[in-house]
């Protein structure tokens, strides 16, 4: 029988991640009965909105959990970034790419034990003073754990399951994907139970099949979607409904084995909304002429991305090729102004001197930055009539710190019901996904030090920041503040030096395909 830390008399921090949970789908979730323990959280301490990171990518997001910092200092943008050795060529994200420390180091520093399980962007695993389970793309037979030492414990006790939901190859089998992911939670919670055993400060346990069943099924549990009406009684619904009940019941056991002195937060990296039509980025900067495509693109892409372009590309020899050969571009860069340069939400200037194709002098830049955003915005969808934009920012709007130079000169946020897709034409209806993020998430306290009653709006990186103050250490230098109803009144405040940013194990050639392969599978990379 497992034994658990309830009788533990520590004042404890319990952090537990709902990536992509938002209160327009909770709220109804908990006035049905579906999430009792949600539901008393609220009551009995609080709630408010959690704001992510522009753009609202998980990677950014959790990256500014991790840090307190905004994406200028830590250095993530996106699911991908630069290769420094090769910089025509882009890589995976990983744990490495984060340039700023993390509270777990300001943690471990101030001789405090932590818990962290399955965060994203914790890939490969670095030292923390407790235990690490990494979180997201894990490539297959990787060592995941720190320490190496307690991997064996856990693959023995309570195996922890890699990967899995990826939501795109379930449209025929909807149901199977549910069934996927309240099977792979329950695997989790018990490797998190595991987890928290013994003596620690703080822990964070990140759960994400509301991520993973929001992207596909929003049209079923969001009520600003045209269909949700048609759809939210049907057999498929209350199948979610109840997937939504199993992860509160995960969140009941592990605030009961955190122990009776634990202050529990439950927070979201990002919300959602509801999608009903894409548009082609690439395609969308062709047709404002600021970019322009080579004779013959369009049928090299659609080859280079369908199914039989993959399959090949996942052979020997196609992972011999990737090493020796760079994939053709598309783009003809001595006409091209401006090019996606970021998942989904970037755009920047094809500047003389900076891009190795570069055209646009440097004289022109900020004249030119301002033209592409006046035409983004002023799009209308020829099907429509309604604009997929609704924000166009540059980078000096957002980000601050060393790091801002590696973001897109301009970052879009898309426009209500709006997604895109990087390949197909101009844009599109669709059904699936049906959903996808917005900067709203969640936040709701409730236990130990959490004060009751009505909180304002706080940000992403504010919660690294109340951890640290939680534990009587200063967050002086964060961009985050602590959120007073939940750190309360510490006491005397320990000042530690801050941590130079940790470096981890760079990733692999077959590491970074097996990564990309499962990104793609969530609808993150083409």
């Amino acid at each position: 029988m497992r034994s658990t830390s309830s009788d533990s008399k520590a004042e404890r921090l319990l952090i537990v991640g709902w990536d992509g949970a938002d209160w327009d789908v909770l709220d109804p979730l908990m006035r049905d009965g579906y999430m009792p323990t949600l539901d008393e959280i609220t009551r009995t301490g609080f709630r408010s909105e959690l704001a992510s990171t522009i753009p609202s990518h998980s990677w950014a997001a959790w990256s500014s959990f991790l840090t307190g910092m905004n994406p200028g200092r830590h250095g993530v943008y996106d699911f991908v970034e630069v290769d420094p050795k090769e910089p025509q060529r882009r890589i995976p994200i990983s744990s490495g790419s984060i340039k700023s420390p993390t509270f777990l180091d300001s943690l471990a520093a101030a001789g405090r034990e932590t818990r962290i399980a399955n965060v994203p962007v914790t890939y490969p695993p670095f030292p923390v003073r407790g235990r690490l389970i990494s979180g997201i793309a894990i490539p297959p037979g990787a060592g995941f754990v720190y320490p190496p030492e307690w991997a064996t414990e856990l693959d023995r006790r309570a195996p922890f399951p890699t990967n899995g939901m990826e939501w795109t190859a379930f449209e025929e089998r909807p149901a199977e994907l549910i069934a996927e992911a309240e099977a792979i939670e329950a695997q989790r919670t018990e490797s998190f139970l595991a987890m928290l055993e013994g003596d620690w400060s703080v822990a964070t346990c990140v759960n994400l099949l509301p991520d993973r069943l929001q992207h596909p099924f929003s049209r079923y549990l969001i009520k600003s979607h045209p269909q949700y009406q048609r759809l939210a009684g049907t057999e498929l619904a209350e199948s979610l409904r109840k997937a939504y009940g199993s992860l509160d019941h995960h969140l009941a056991r592990l605030r009961s084995a955190a122990g009776r002195n634990v202050t529990t937060i439950v927070m979201s990296d990002h919300g959602f909304r509801a999608v009903t039509r894409r548009v082609n980025p690439n395609a969308l900067l062709v047709e404002l002429g600021f970019q322009s495509m080579l004779r013959g693109a369009g049928m090299k892409t659609a080859l280079l991305k369908s199914t039989v372009g993959r399959a090949l590309s996942r052979t020997r020899m196609g992972h011999l090729a990737k090493r020796k050969v760079r994939a053709p571009s598309v783009i003809d860069w001595s006409r091209t102004v401006a090019y996606q340069s970021g998942t989904g939400f970037g755009v920047s200037v094809n500047l003389s001197g900076r891009e190795p194709g570069g055209i646009v002098p440097r004289r022109d830049y900020d004249r030119i930055r301002e033209e592409i955003r006046d035409a983004l915005l002023s799009y209308r969808d020829r099907e429509t009539g309604t604009s997929p934009v609704r924000a166009v920012w540059s980078r000096e709007e957002l980000y601050q710190g060393p790091s801002t130079h590696l973001a897109p000169d301009l970052v879009i946020e898309w426009n209500e019901l709006w997604d895109y897709k990087d390949v197909g034409g101009l844009s599109m209806r669709v059904d699936w996904p049906s959903g996808d993020h917005r900067r709203e998430g969640i936040l709701a306290a409730a236990g130990g030090r959490t004060v009751h009653g009505s909180v304002e709006m706080h940000d992403i990186a504010d919660v690294a920041a109340t951890a640290l103050a939680f534990c009587g250490i200063s967050p002086s230098g964060l961009d985050g503040r602590p959120i007073p109803e939940i750190a309360g009144d510490t006491g005397t405040v320990q000042v530690i030096p801050h941590a130079p940013a940790r470096g981890s194990a760079a990733l692999g050639g077959d590491d970074e395909d097996s990564i990309v392969e499962h990104l793609r599978g969530l609808g993150y990379v083409e």
